[in-house]
């Protein structure tokens, strides 16, 4: 037996003899005395790869083979995956004004019709084939609660649909939160939607500011309003874009929403990342003028670690480390723009160097178009960060590129940053 390729090992805090061993390929975290950490991996007749070492994952019979065989893992997730999800843009129309909006030039009246509705029900039925057995839907904008109607006849179409099935079927929402009211949330509820992901850019002061109302008057009461009232209904995550100049501010933002009720019971989920700079937005703040486009960056990387700190010593709950795989290589995960363009990527709308195909035709093969194959080389291969990573965002690359022209490279991200979010999910239990 050898050591997998996929192991990282840091010294353990308040346990001189011992290490902390992580498998980036299973997320596995064990304590281990230096005795075993230092020995022979094959000693002691294998019996480390029959004890908890063996089954978590930290130890592999061949680590070359193990290594050149993961493109395997991603084939074998996609054939046992029995769900289809499908992210559905209903307009690219916003009631905000925000200083930073992703859409940029893109954002307008445009909304989905009827007949590309009718489309959409159609094209996912026939992707939901007989061996699946749960469909997500997951509503995006714009803004998507401009488009209720719509939405409520996707909703009630492809519940009676997968009920029919005997499968299970539910809706998220990616929404600015102003329009969720509890009588929206008890409609759509009742139609399946299981959660809904809000966006508060820190405290009042700095998120009024950013993301007002077209009208220029603030929205952040009226968003917290909205998620006191709504939060017994569906489950709510709060996400929250910073500046290399708000970030700090964060932790008041929390406060503030224990303070008015919003306690850790009451989310499902908080995590907060920094504003990418699209190059094409309508930012006309400083601050906004220079977003991030890699990961990489060092500020990133203080104010990541802190905020993450600030979420978890509260109480609220933030995705734990592990590893992670792009929507790009789940092959039952689609993105359909309002006028019914598919894309594998949300960042990529409106691209059309990236469109897929159409919900009234086919979905086209996208495996150069989206580089399916652009982390399959040695050094990624062979790097103990691939699971974690496969190549990185191939988003990021194109904002800083103008197309994907090789990985998005996040080795140096994770050198620095691993150990600090790994002792913060033992700390808090992740």
């Amino acid at each position: 037996m050898e050591f997998s390729r996929f192991l990282k090992a840091y010294p353990a805090r308040n346990k001189p003899d011992h290490r902390l061993f992580f498998c980036t390929r299973t997320g596995s975290k064990v304590l281990v005395p230096h005795a075993l950490a230092d020995g022979d991996p094959g000693g002691n007749g294998g019996a480390l790869a029959q004890g908890p070492l063996g089954a978590l994952g930290f130890l592999v019979p061949d680590a070359e083979a193990e290594a050149l065989g993961t493109p395997a893992l991603i084939a074998g997730q996609n054939e046992k995956n029995t769900a289809l999800t499908v992210t559905i843009v209903l307009n690219l129309d916003c009631n905000f004004s925000c200083t930073y909006c992703y859409e940029g030039s893109r954002k307008g009246d445009r909304y989905l019709s009827p007949d590309t509705a009718r489309q959409v029900v159609a094209f996912i039925k026939k992707r939901f084939t007989a061996e699946k057995n749960m469909l997500v839907v997951d509503f995006f904008g714009g803004e998507p609660l401009l488009s209720q109607q719509v939405m409520e006849d996707i909703s009630r179409q492809l519940r009676t649909f997968a009920h029919d099935r005997g499968a299970t079927f539910f809706s998220t929402l990616i929404t600015n939160g102003s329009l969720l009211k509890r009588s929206v949330a008890e409609r759509f509820a009742a139609l399946g939607l299981h959660s809904a992901k809000i966006t508060l850019d820190g405290p009042a002061r700095i998120h009024n500011r950013l993301r007002p109302f077209r009208s220029g008057a603030p929205s952040f009461d009226v968003i917290v309003n909205n998620i006191r009232n709504c939060c017994d209904l569906v489950k709510i995550s709060i996400g929250g874009n910073y500046t290399q100049d708000t970030w700090r501010a964060y932790p008041a933002l929390l406060d503030h929403l224990a303070q008015r009720g919003i306690t850790p019971d009451k989310l499902y989920m908080v995590k907060f990342d920094p504003v990418m700079d699209t190059g094409e937005n309508n930012a006309t703040m400083p601050e906004h003028a220079a977003g991030c486009r890699s990961i990489n960056d060092p500020w990133i990387l203080e104010a990541e670690a802190f905020l993450r700190e600030e979420i978890l010593k509260r109480g609220y709950k933030t995705p734990k480390i592990g590893p992670l795989l792009c929507a790009i290589e789940h092959r039952d995960q689609f993105v359909v723009n309002y006028n019914g363009d598919l894309y594998k990527c949300q960042g990529f709308l409106g691209h059309a160097g990236y469109v897929i195909g159409h919900v009234a035709t086919n979905v086209d093969d996208y495996s150069d178009t989206y580089k399916l194959d652009i982390w399959k080389n040695d050094t990624c291969l062979h790097c103990p960060y691939l699971p974690m990573c496969y190549g990185g965002c191939r988003y990021m690359t194109f904002l800083r590129n103008g197309a994907i022209t090789g990985v998005d490279c996040k080795k140096p991200y994770l050198d620095a940053q691993l150990e600090t979010l790994v002792w913060q999910d033992i700390d808090y239990q992740l």
